[in-house]
């Protein structure tokens, strides 16, 4: 081995792989902080996604019964507020 391979510099440069591991480590956390959100703020279930008319009146329903779209109940009888508390929804003034 001469001493001019010894010398010979990696010809691969360094210096931009630290940034780009830092802006890759500071991606990956947002998306992990974002993910974790999500869940605090359904109660640990997973975000709804691909929501149809049936799951947006499922979701009305147990928002009336609970106070909360993201818990259910699995009680046969509904509660007594439950009975005053329409699913009709006022019907807006056409003309003003």
């Amino acid at each position: 081995m001469s001493a001019s391979a010894a010398r010979q510099r990696w010809l691969v440069p360094i210096e931009p792989l630290f940034p780009l591991l830092a802006i890759g480590a500071l991606g990956f956390l947002m998306r992990w902080g974002v993910k974790s959100f999500q869940e605090y703020e359904n109660y640990g279930k997973p975000k709804r996604w691909s929501v149809d008319r049936w799951d947006r009146r499922m979701m009305e329903r147990d928002s009336r019964l609970t106070g909360n779209v993201n818990i259910q109940r699995a009680e046969i009888e509904a509660p007594k507020q439950f009975s005053v508390n329409s699913a009709w929804e006022l019907e807006r003034p056409f003309m003003a």
